[in-house]
């Protein structure tokens, strides 16, 4: 007997698995959104990079917004998944069947059977398992969506810190490098003056240790710049030796945030905050949940129907044909308090996101002011520094004039370079720290996307 079968809804699921192979998916229920792809350009490393450009090119080729992205579209196959229980199931089958039968002396005689069928499951009524369950993975997709602002918003924060720190690192370098060029100075001239007899010998000495020690805090400064230079380079997804020049910005700037509007500025960012509308999303999608656990004790309705026809290829005989259509009704009646279980695990999660919410909401709260607090300490702290900063260079100035004369010894210029270096790196580092901190701000607000 040689037999072959054959089933249409393989055959049918390899066409269509070739189908979805070339065109990704088939989307009838239109849940795919492909707005927050972004179109790119390669940079021009050639000229200045603005943080602007900075922000542009990490959001271009970042993996993780690529990889969150992609999660919103997880999240949204499964809400097609969710609406396509809406639609009717249907099911073919067919077969194909030779039978040889041989008797001795008799010859042999051939039977050829073939047969197809097709069935149809069309839930009808469900009593909101359905709909509990769509607008379940509904809420999710919207959530994936805020997450993907979220990482987006952090993307432009971490890349908005890196790139001040590297033009702080420069600067930093910039000003070792002049209070270096000034230990170097300082030590010619105890140098010369020793030799004329004018100062003893330890002079020379503490000038020639501080001229080294300028010299060793100039090439640490080096490093930091190369390794903060590689961390920005990472952020934009360029090898860490890439060369690339940023675009440095004047020192001007406002104070334009007032403590007394704490409140108003934690409700805008509880508006604004992806993070928050996530935790939401997720706490409206456990709440469908648990609607959807409890349909699992109701009844359901559907529409059931079926098609055969079958044909004995001998002597013509005629073919026989079924065919029946007509309502089924589910009950559940036991299933060892399965359901009741699973309603009670929907209410827990459902209770465990609401205080994750909570948490989240008492988390902005104190972000928000411990940001505020941080923007206005470091814009206070830079306009102190531009004072010192013109102090410790006349008490430098005053300081080297005197030493030259005599009026002083080397260990009061000394101490006014030293504190001339500081005042430099206090100025530039704290003009940086005050940038992070806005951006900082800006972040706990909800609002670093504004800056693209």
């Amino acid at each position: 007997m040689k037999t072959v079968q054959i089933f249409f809804p393989s055959l049918l699921g390899i066409l269509l698995g070739s189908i979805t192979s070339s065109a990704y998916a088939i989307d009838p229920f239109n849940v795919y959104q492909n707005d927050k792809v972004p179109v790119c350009q390669k940079p021009d490393l050639s000229k200045e990079i603005t943080l602007l450009d900075a922000m542009e090119i990490a959001v271009c080729e970042s993996p993780t917004l690529k990889s969150s992205y992609l999660s919103t579209q997880v999240s949204a196959s499964s809400y097609g998944q969710s609406l396509a229980n809406y639609l009717p199931s249907i099911n073919g089958s067919g077969s194909l069947s030779q039978n040889s039968t041989k008797v001795d002396g008799d010859g042999h005689s051939d039977l050829t059977d073939t047969s197809a069928q097709v069935s149809l499951n069309w839930l009808l009524l469900d009593f909101g398992g359905r709909s509990s369950t769509a607008d379940k993975f509904k809420s999710y997709l919207s959530s994936a969506y805020y997450s993907y602002d979220n990482t987006l918003q952090t993307t432009l924060y971490n890349v908005a810190e890196s790139y001040y720190n590297v033009l702080s690192a420069e600067e930093k370098y910039e000003g070792l490098l002049k209070s270096e060029e000034a230990s170097k100075k300082a030590y010619e001239e105890a140098n010369s003056r020793y030799k004329l007899g004018l100062v003893p010998l330890s002079d020379k000495l503490q000038a020639e240790t501080a001229y080294a020690q300028a010299k060793l805090e100039t090439t640490v400064a080096k490093k930091t710049i190369a390794l903060e230079r590689g961390n920005l380079a990472n952020l934009l997804n360029l090898p860490p030796y890439t060369l690339f020049k940023l675009y440095r910005q004047d020192k001007k700037i406002e104070d334009k945030v007032k403590l007394d509007d704490i409140e108003k500025l934690i409700t805008k960012a509880l508006e604004n905050r992806p993070d928050y509308h996530a935790m939401q999303k997720d706490k409206e999608a456990a709440s469908f949940n648990v609607e959807t656990a409890k349909s699992g004790h109701l009844p359901t309705l559907s529409a059931v129907g079926s098609a055969s026809a079958g044909k004995e290829v001998r002597f013509g005989e005629d073919g026989t044909y079924n065919s029946s259509i007509g309502l089924q009704l589910s009950i559940p009646i036991f299933s060892g308090f399965d359901q009741s279980y699973k309603v009670g695990q929907a209410r827990y999660e459902l209770k465990q996101t609401e205080e994750q919410l909570n948490q989240l909401k008492i988390d902005i709260e104190n972000e928000v002011w411990a940001a505020v607090q941080d923007y206005k300490t470091s814009y206070q702290t830079h306009q102190i520094s531009k004072t010192l900063l013109a102090s410790a260079e006349e008490s430098e100035r005053v300081a080297f004039a005197s030493y030259k004369v005599g009026k002083v010894n080397i260990l009061t210029l000394l101490d006014a370079q030293s504190q001339l270096a500081s005042a430099r790196v206090e100025y530039s580092t704290s003009f940086y720290n005050f940038m992070i901190a806005k951006n900082n701000l800006m972040k706990a607000l909800g609002q670093m996307e504004k800056k693209v």
